[in-house]
This record gives C-alpha cells, sequence and structure tokens, in this order.
C-alpha cells in the first residue's frame, strides 16, 4: 500500500501547511527542504517560534515576523553566481512581510535595503542599537568553567 511508505508518510505530513496543492507543488519545486515544514508526528501548540526562509512564508500567518538582515546585499540577494532578480527579491520580501498578523519586525545592520524606502515612514518606529558603555564589560561563559 502506497501510504505505508515512510517518504510517503513524510509527504503527506508536510502537506497539511499547505492550503492548495498548487501551493504545495510551488514548495516542492521550487523550495529547498528546509522550507517544508515536518511535523513529524509532533502537535505544534501557540507560542512555538518557526524558523524559515522567505520562499517557505508563502501561504502561512504568524502574530509575529521577525525578518533579520534587512540590509543591501541581502534582500536583494546579490552574489557572484548569479544576476539579481530585483523583482522576484522584492516580491519576497513582500511575502514575508505579509506573514505578519499583529507584528512585523525588521533588522538591519550597515545600509538598509532600498525595498525599505518605499515603506511609509508612519508605519515605522525606527530604533538604533544602543551603545556599549566603556565601563560595561560583559563575560563571556564557558561550558567548560565550573560554575558556583
Amino acid at each position: 500500500k502506497l501510504t505505508d511508505d515512510p517518504a510517503m508518510q513524510k509527504l503527506l505530513q508536510a502537506s497539511v501547511f499547505y492550503e492548495t496543492m498548487t501551493e504545495f507543488l510551488y514548495a516542492l519545486e521550487l523550495g529547498v527542504e528546509s522550507d517544508l515544514r515536518r511535523c513529524g508526528g509532533k502537535q505544534y501548540h501557540s507560542g512555538a517560534v518557526t524558523l524559515m526562509t522567505l520562499h517557505g512564508s508563502k501561504g502561512l500567518e504568524f502574530p509575529a515576523v521577525f525578518i533579520y538582515g534587512a540590509r543591501e546585499g541581502n534582500i536583494p540577494l546579490e552574489n557572484e553566481k548569479r544576476p539579481t532578480d530585483e523583482e522576484e527579491e522584492r516580491r519576497l520580501l513582500y511575502v514575508g512581510m505579509t506573514r505578519a498578523k499583529e507584528e512585523l519586525i525588521l533588522t538591519c545592520s550597515g545600509e538598509e535595503s532600498r525595498f525599505l524606502a518605499g515603506l511609509p515612514e508612519t508605519a515605522l518606529v525606527r530604533e538604533k542599537e544602543m551603545p556599549v558603555k566603556k565601563e560595561e564589560t560583559c563575560h563571556q561563559m564557558s561550558l567548560f568553567e565550573l560554575g558556583n
């Protein structure tokens, strides 16, 4: 029986996260293995953190979404191996941003992505990193230190 095959079970478990067959097939075709969410028989509860790519977020919604690294070179992704498809990159950022039902947090170090320039300033709250005072020192803990 086909449904007894372990590979088919994984495929079936991954498919429950997509509303339509088209979305599921799109994720299979264009995504990478880590884009597919597998429940593996686990029960998901609210309050859990889901880490995924912008590709993998399509069709899903979350109370809060963090998009880390919204800076030039990352969004849009620029590398020497392939030319950048700016419209596809803009669409992917839009997909990620619209997954947030209540709160969207974008982080950036360095030069902000040019795509963020199109966002209305009235919808943004910009925060700067607080500089660390010189007298404050941090102690890196070691796995091998003996604790108290």
